[in-house]
């Protein structure tokens, strides 16, 4: 039988029933939490699985290590904390978790979104401050949704996922996305646009993108001065997607009217500055931290590493050149 090596701490109720596919499943208690990059290097030479967990990096470094590895399977639908390109030199599987992942974070998406564009966080601080219901009864800062027009970058699974829920609060959808998708159009009546005119036209720009290196700062000062200054930017896809420096400058500039980011450009860390500002809403990373959806990745992840040791080809094999 193989053996698993888990890199963070996952509750036995998730983990559980996987112990009778392997012979070990070598995971950290809940009070260590994760294993160090040195306890993953001393072990890693006797598994055949790995389950990486709160972006753990499987760099070159440490598959350079293994001697019977056949699969990483990623806690997330992004693995750029894994050198896919060292693992398809090693022949080992790729596993991540796009299904899972879809709908938590399209929600969570829409709520940061309400959260910026109707100032619920502003308004929950007010009322902590003043113990009052009294406001400016004609308060110019924020804006309704009915009958906006959201631009979404990246019309995937989860950009997809956003447009039916935003389509629900009476919005416009219009997308980018390098491979266009008129299917998906039809269904969500959505009109393609160039990456500017999305930026140029929409009250809402919400990224979906994958993080690559063509997409770097594919968000920087020259697009954020594209959007409408009455425009917001919702980020929960990737960090460096975004340059971190110029949506600062843009909100405070007033270049746009206000930002809403589950995502940092030096995580784990996040920059000083951008916590003063009052015309964004932060947001730790955490898209897809509901314990039920976590489960379902978990099971995704684990399910699909499984298939590739069976011989069998998952649906969510990110490179599968390694099993033709």
């Amino acid at each position: 039988m193989a053996r698993l090596l888990v890199t963070g701490w996952v509750p036995e109720d998730i983990i559980g029933p996987y112990r009778e596919h392997f012979e070990e499943v070598f995971v950290p208690d809940e009070k260590k939490v994760n294993f160090t990059v040195e306890e993953v290097e001393r072990e890693i030479e006797r598994f055949d699985m790995l389950f990486t967990i709160s972006a753990f990096r499987c760099t070159k470094e440490l598959l350079e290590r293994t001697k019977k590895l056949k699969a990483v399977c990623n806690l997330g639908v992004g693995y750029d904390n894994i050198d896919v390109d060292a693992c398809i030199k090693k022949g080992v599987a790729v596993i991540n978790t796009p299904q899972a992942v879809c709908q938590p974070t399209a929600e969570y998406t829409v709520a940061l979104m309400m959260s910026i564009c109707r100032g619920t966080l502003l308004y929950d601080q007010e009322v902590r401050e003043t113990k009052r219901t009294a406001s400016v009864c004609f308060f110019d800062r924020d804006m309704m949704l009915y009958g906006k027009t959201l631009g979404i970058l990246g019309f995937g699974r989860i950009g997809q996922a956003v447009a039916r829920k935003a389509k629900g609060l009476g919005m416009n959808i219009i997308y980018f996305d390098p491979f266009r998708n008129e299917k998906a159009e039809a269904e969500l009546q959505a009109e393609y646009r160039s990456f500017d005119e999305v930026l140029e036209n929409a009250d809402v720009v919400s990224c979906h993108m994958p993080y690559t290196p063509e997409n770097h700062h594919i968000l920087n000062k020259e697009a954020f001065e594209k959007m409408k200054r009455t425009a917001y930017f919702i980020n929960v896809a990737r960090g460096p997607i975004m340059d971190e420096q110029a949506l600062i400058e843009a909100l405070k500039n007033k270049v746009i009217r206000g930002a809403a980011t589950d995502v940092y450009e030096g995580e784990p860390n996040i920059g000083d500055e951008i916590t003063k500002l009052k015309n964004i809403v932060l947001s730790p990373h955490i898209g897809s931290n509901v314990y039920e959806a976590r489960r379902n990745m978990a099971q995704e992840a684990l399910d699909g590493a499984i298939m590739v040791l069976n011989g069998k080809k998952p649906h969510n094999l990110v490179n599968p050149e390694v099993m033709q």
